[in-house]
């Protein structure tokens, strides 16, 4: 979808370094290719997260995370996903979203001039680090503080971390315990909220949303069993 949305011809190179002619659309796509964050609310429905997987899979969505969590509304649930892809790829995945009949509404936050500043995105990482050389587990504490991180487990010969941050800060830290030797590493993938909207907004008044759900369930069953 993204070749063929940004073709790109070979005949602006110069011709003493011309290249095929696939390599240069592969290349434009590099170039424009960014991070985006998409923000979805979906029925809490068994078989959503599967169809939505399913979709994001057989269109080749390079997906760098996916969460999926509880709301202030009790038949729904928040969906944030970072992608990396053209403004028009993820635009596309957006369209695709809302066709999917569990989807509510769907917003990309990561649109607009300015975008980073208009939300707010947050990681949870735990690290375990090896503190079996002498004065590691000193500097381990030290880069933790630093960091504003915090030490939640300790053993004989390591340490585990937690820390909530961007993941730009959590690459940061990262790469400094890395030396140390970090033994273990898991990331809970990204969160994100608007700081002014919010993504409920599309919906109007909450309190009539059951059955505006109770309508998306039924729709949802006459898919399914839809044999025509």
């Amino acid at each position: 979808l993204a070749r063929r949305a940004f073709p790109r011809s070979a005949a602006s190179l110069a011709p003493s370094c011309a290249a095929p002619k696939y390599f240069s659309r592969a290349f434009s796509v590099a170039e424009q290719s960014q991070r985006h964050v998409i923000a979805a609310l979906v029925v809490n429905q068994p078989g959503c997260l599967a169809e939505i997987a399913n979709l994001f899979a057989a269109r080749g969505y390079n997906i760098d995370s996916l969460v999926v969590g509880r709301t202030e509304v009790e038949e729904l649930s928040r969906m944030t996903v970072v992608v990396n892809g053209t403004a028009q790829s993820v635009v596309n995945m957006k369209k695709q979203l809302e066709d999917v009949v569990y989807v509510a509404v769907v917003n990309i936050l990561s649109s607009g001039k300015n975008a980073e500043k208009n939300y707010v995105e947050r990681d949870l990482m735990l690290a375990k680090v090896s503190t079996a050389e002498a004065g590691s587990r000193a500097e381990v504490v030290e880069l933790a503080n630093l960091f504003d991180a915090k030490v939640i487990d300790v053993r004989p010969h390591q340490v585990m971390v937690q820390l909530a941050g961007t993941p730009g800060r959590i690459e940061a830290f990262l790469d400094l315990l890395k030396p140390l030797g970090i033994t273990e590493i898991h990331r809970s993938g990204v969160i994100a909220m608007a700081r002014s909207t919010s993504v409920t907004d599309d919906l109007g008044d909450l309190s009539t949303f059951e059955g505006a759900t109770r309508t998306l369930l039924d729709e949802a069953d006459d898919e399914e069993f839809d044999v025509s």
